[in-house]
């Protein structure tokens, strides 16, 4: 019973600050059609697994799920572009080989993990920084903490990452 009143009440407060959410996704990502499927995609995400507890303030619990789902979906999308874009080509005509695309699905899956395991501050720093080139001061701001702990933050980031990459042979 409790899953669907807590179900209930985050689906009401999307529909009631549906334009907010966008707004507040577009804010960032400047694409009001992105954030649009970015809502889209917390709604059902909600609709097919709502959180196990109570949340107190569901607006900010929907923006900051918008804006992770957001920083998920663009990181997706930077990274198959960049695959895309390197595929080798013979004569106009694209080469797919599959064990290679097999191999670097595998190790995007592994970076994956080994950042959804950083600490909740240093990933969303890691990510704001070195994915969308937000500068530290910005992020600062925006966090509501000092530059100072965003470059520690960023370094600790950093040293866990290349801790993780040598432990699975990154």
């Amino acid at each position: 019973m409790q899953i669907d009143l807590t179900k209930t009440k985050l689906l009401s407060s999307l529909i009631l600050n549906y334009s907010e959410l966008i707004n507040h996704v577009n804010r960032y990502f400047s694409n009001r059609h992105f954030a649009e499927d970015v809502v889209h995609d917390v709604y059902i995400q909600l609709a097919e697994n709502p959180p196990l507890t109570e949340i107190g303030s569901p607006l900010s619990y929907l923006r900051k799920t918008s804006l992770n789902r957001a920083l998920d979906l663009a990181r997706h999308e930077k990274v198959s572009q960049n695959y895309l874009a390197n595929l080798p080509v013979e004569d106009d005509i694209h080469f797919y080989d599959g064990a290679a695309a097999l191999a670097f699905t595998q190790k995007i899956e592994q970076i994956k993990k080994v950042i959804d395991a950083l600490p909740k501050k240093q990933r969303q720093v890691f990510l704001l920084h070195q994915l969308y080139e937000i500068p530290q001061q910005k992020i600062a701001i925006e966090m509501g903490i000092s530059s100072n702990m965003v470059s520690r933050h960023f370094t600790k980031a950093l040293a866990n990452i290349t801790i993780a990459r040598k432990q699975l042979s990154i």
